[in-house]
């Protein structure tokens, strides 16, 4: 279980983002997770060098318009904004600004979209500081589909 008290300092704002990693990924993932994002359309935005655009039916238009613009699919999970840049097949990355997480509710809700990307892919999921893959604030373990939170301890 998740005691927001002894999470909430992971979400002070200090001027650098939270990162979700699933690594180890391929192009199959990729396709799963995009699968997942566009079931519910309202939630997703795509731009194209900053202007919003039509949401690609299939992830590999994003990769291939990756390669000359600049790209980003934002997925609205409640008052939060997780942005995904396409950066590598071999790794998913979303990022989120902490000051969105204010309690947690924020926190479940996170909680289950990580859970959920767990799911699709069959791997870890992970919830770090801004470019920090190995140090997890909350991780989804797939072959005990949980997700345990790192507590800050005093």
């Amino acid at each position: 279980l998740m005691d927001w008290s002894k999470i909430a300092p992971h979400f002070e704002a200090d001027g650098s983002l939270r990162d979700i990693y699933i690594c180890g990924t391929s192009i199959d993932d990729w396709a799963s997770v995009w699968t997942a994002l566009i079931v519910e359309p309202r939630c997703l935005a795509f731009t194209i060098d900053g202007e919003l655009s039509t949401v690609p039916s299939v992830v590999t238009t994003a990769f291939l318009l990756g390669r000359a613009h600049s790209v980003c699919a934002s997925y609205a999970l409640g008052r939060q904004r997780l942005n995904c840049h396409f950066f590598s097949e071999e790794e998913i990355e979303f990022d989120l600004d902490p000051r969105d997480v204010v309690g947690p509710d924020e926190a479940k809700q996170l909680a289950e979209f990580m859970t959920r990307m767990g799911r699709v892919t069959s791997k870890e999921v992970r919830l770090t500081p801004e470019n920090e893959v190995g140090s997890a604030i909350a991780r989804y373990e797939p072959v005990t589909d949980e997700l345990v939170w790192m507590p800050i301890t005093a």
